[in-house]
């Protein structure tokens, strides 16, 4: 069993196209650091997390174009987080200008109306947990415990016979297949 711990992070990097628990040590080591630099930005907590999930996701596909000493991990996920936000953005910007253009006034919805949506999605199953059944079952078991039930991941490898950098592993691949689903499903 190898102490991702004592790697560096371009170690890390150089491992992850042939060792897939390589960039979940990673993923452990800068998490925070990509979610706070999102919502220092402005961004809402719940999306924050969902572009924190493809910064990741990004950076995973990404790895092997990595180069080591150029900058360090965390600037080059950091880099890739503010890119993802310039692209939010000029999205944004361009849906605003077409909808300007057709003269479609943006909705405002009263707070009623915001209450009644929410008595609806609540009467209705979660879409986001109902995605976690497109897992294979070890990737859904290990994203509910550690995302849902915010368990340890020590704890979870304990209760089911793998590693804890096995059960991170898990955990990245599958939130990488979640916002996968995610921005199909928009």
């Amino acid at each position: 069993m190898e102490d991702y711990a004592r790697l560096t992070d371009d170690e890390l990097l150089a491992r992850t196209a042939n060792d897939s628990e390589a960039f979940g040590e990673l993923y452990d080591r800068h998490v925070r650091a990509v979610l706070a630099e999102l919502r220092r930005r402005g961004v809402a907590t719940q999306d924050a997390l969902d572009m924190t999930a493809e910064v990741f996701a990004a950076a995973l596909v990404a790895s092997r174009r990595y180069r080591p000493g150029e900058a360090p991990a965390r600037a080059w996920l950091l880099g890739i987080a503010r890119n993802k936000l310039a692209h939010r953005h000029r999205r944004a910007a361009t849906e605003t200008a077409a909808r300007r253009k057709l003269g479609i006034p943006r909705l405002a919805f009263s707070d009623e109306a915001l209450e009644r949506v929410d008595e609806l999605l609540d009467a209705q199953p979660r879409t986001y947990t109902n995605g976690t059944g497109a897992l294979p079952p070890a990737e859904r078991e290990a994203v509910v415990a550690r995302v849902i039930e915010e368990r340890a991941y020590d704890e979870i490898a304990a209760s089911t016979g793998a590693t804890p950098a096995a059960i991170r592993q898990r955990v990245s691949r599958g939130l990488a297949k979640l916002a996968r689903l995610g921005r199909e499903e928009r």
